[in-house]
């Protein structure tokens, strides 16, 4: 999946925007035990560059919790017998600055080999999501030394939902493509709506094929090319969206709102409305995308992604917000 939670809050703070106090009845699921962690990593204010920056936390879950085991695609996004208990499918940092209104993307990959303080050893971040949200947001400042502000969670069949509910989102594909594992295929090259399940397929995509000169080829950078599509998806879904919005304000209905605020998990700091005017120009081309820089690794039998600490320094210091935006670092591809 991805941190499509950035677009699930655009839709849940638009639609309380146009429903104001009349807004549908419901609201937002609250992580446990999320508020005790936040905000344990403080770098000193005097050191801050150009104004107040938040941070969020946007983890896109794989549960399958509550999903239908009979429905036509419960193993076409990911493999059935990993099903069970909950692991990210992606994680982002959202970086915001209060003051500007600039934003800017982190992916990390969830094979980041880190200090997981609950287990008091290194092990994939991943692992850390495994044991709770909580866990996940002390890993992360623990092991990057930066603030997370607030908590943002999306599952499977919330991301399905609000795509449908927007009616889809465009995709541009340059050649045929598929992915066996999870049942993506696009017969020919061109910009295709995705449905809710399609998009699904396509961001969880670990193994993106292209048709080139009759020949499947596979993207080899795995997990990374994964995050670069989801990040592109994110401003396409957001921007495509928000120009709805603007040539029909009745496109926020009641059904997206529901969509939204039932595919959401965050912690109890989030509020709607407060959001809905601190993101307004979040869909901008202006926000920064970047990945952190890593290398492979094989350790007690596993495959494993190891930072580069002096790579990442550039970015880490920006999203610590201690540091002006440096230039986006390409990550390494992994070796066949």
């Amino acid at each position: 999946m991805l941190g499509f939670g950035i677009f699930a809050l655009f839709a849940a703070c638009g639609t309380v925007a146009l429903y104001g106090q009349a807004k549908p009845a419901g609201k937002v699921n609250t992580a446990d035990g999320v508020k005790e962690v936040l905000d344990q990593i403080v770098n000193d204010p005097q050191a801050d560059v150009g104004g107040e920056i938040e941070t969020f936390l946007l983890v896109g879950s794989d549960s399958r919790e509550g999903v239908d085991k009979e429905a036509s695609d419960f193993g076409g996004i990911g493999e059935v017998q990993d099903s069970e208990g909950k692991r990210s499918d992606s994680i982002m940092l959202l970086r915001h600055n209060v003051e500007t209104g600039d934003a800017a993307l982190l992916s990390i990959p969830r094979d980041l080999w880190v200090y997981v303080p609950a287990l008091g050893q290194k092990e994939r971040v991943n692992t850390a999501f495994s044991i709770s949200s909580a866990a996940l947001v002390e890993t992360l400042q623990t092991s990057l030394s930066l603030t997370i502000n607030h908590f943002v969670e999306v599952n499977f069949e919330g991301f399905k939902s609000l795509v449908d509910a927007i009616g889809g989102v465009t995709v541009c594909f340059n050649y045929p493509s598929r992915d066996l594992a999870t049942g993506l295929f696009i017969a020919e090259h061109g910009c295709p709506l995705l449905t809710g399940v399609q998009a699904l397929q396509y961001t969880r995509s670990r193994h993106f094929e292209q048709l080139i000169d009759g020949v499947w080829v596979e993207d080899p950078r795995s997990d990374i090319g994964r995050m670069d599509r989801q990040q592109e998806f994110i401003l396409g879904a957001v921007n495509q969206a928000q120009g709805k919005l603007g040539e029909n304000p009745a496109f926020l209905t009641a059904d997206l709102f529901d969509a939204a605020k039932e595919s959401l998990t965050v912690d109890e700091g989030v509020d709607l409305f407060d959001l809905r005017a601190r993101f307004a120009g979040l869909a901008s081309e202006k926000l920064q995308r970047y990945t952190l820089p890593t290398s492979p690794k094989r350790i007690d039998g596993k495959d494993v992604l190891i930072l580069d600490e002096d790579a990442a320094f550039p970015v880490l210091s920006f999203f610590r917000g201690l540091a002006e935006a440096p230039q986006p670092v390409d990550p390494v591809v992994p070796e066949e």
